[in-house]
């Protein structure tokens, strides 16, 4: 429904060698991502940086041109979620059918593929999560925000950064 990295396009899957050094890197990254955010955000708000990592390693196939759409859409996710939370305990049965009728225009957009920057998988990933009523209770909205954008720049320079330096240490071509 969106435009993401064609499966044809994606990268063969490492030998099992590779693949214990990739999730050895992985581990690093995220360990560093609980060091650095967890000291200035909420620790229940931190899974959206983790998800934003999955997302786009397993859905973007680490396309550096797709983090953006993958954060934005991911926001846009976030406030509709909020939206529906702010509008069924601030105004009752109207103000949850407006945060539901929020939420079917954007399931819409992604399906028609309008502005797919701003309504694409990520949206309905993170709509789906952030509407989770345990998550919706117990969550710092700011922080949650804070957190997808961050870990969106985090994540994007980590992998940005092995990928220069593995092509560093790797023969030339």
């Amino acid at each position: 429904m969106n435009k993401t990295v064609p499966d044809n396009m994606a990268p063969p899957p490492p030998p099992p060698l590779a693949g214990l050094g990739v999730a050895g890197i992985l581990v690093v990254a995220i360990i560093g991502w609980f060091a650095l955010a967890g000291s200035f955000l909420s620790e229940p708000s931190l899974f959206a940086g983790l998800m934003i990592i999955w997302y786009w390693a397993k859905f973007e196939h680490l396309a550096l041109p797709r983090m953006v759409p993958t954060v934005l859409g991911s926001l846009v996710g976030i406030a509709l979620a909020w939206g529906i939370y702010f509008g069924g305990t601030h105004y009752g049965g109207l103000g949850l059918a407006v945060g539901l009728l929020l939420l079917v225009i954007a399931i819409y957009l992604d399906i028609i593929e309008v502005a797919p920057t701003f309504f694409n998988a990520a949206t309905m990933l993170f709509s789906i999560v952030a509407g989770a009523p345990l998550i919706q209770l117990n969550i710092n909205w700011l922080d949650l925000c804070l957190a997808t954008i961050g870990g969106g720049l985090y994540f994007g320079a980590f992998v940005t950064a092995v990928m220069w330096l593995a092509q560093k240490l790797g023969k030339a071509p």
